[in-house]
């Protein structure tokens, strides 16, 4: 579940390697630059990532959908489709706030998922 007023990340940067932990919230202050700069950029990769992966399962949706839509299938495409969408626009919030850039691989994610 993804959260409103902060991002729940698996993956932060502990001394030289990355560790997974169950969950550590994240304020945009503790993403500032500064001397945490390889932090900063872990998160960075992290969202860049999670909301290419949120676009692309989108766009798979939408292509099940359009063949789909008058299966018995469907009502829950949809409501899977729904889901994923609610996910999206939280990873498009998370981009303008940490001030992340999306991939530029976003043209292939378009095609390919769909």
């Amino acid at each position: 579940m993804l959260a409103v007023r902060s991002v729940c990340l698996q993956h932060v940067l502990t001394s030289s390697r990355v560790s997974l932990l169950s969950c550590q919230t994240l304020s945009l202050s503790s993403l500032s630059p500064g001397p945490d700069q390889a932090r900063r950029r872990i998160v960075e990769k992290i969202i860049r990532v999670d909301h290419a992966g949120e676009m692309c399962a989108s766009y798979i949706y939408q292509g099940q959908m359009a063949i789909l839509k008058n299966s018995k299938s469907a009502p829950l495409i949809q409501e899977m489709w729904d889901h994923e969408r609610a996910h999206l626009k939280k990873f498009e919030e998370l981009l303008v706030t940490y001030q992340v850039r999306p991939t530029v691989l976003i043209p292939v994610w378009r095609l390919a998922g769909f």
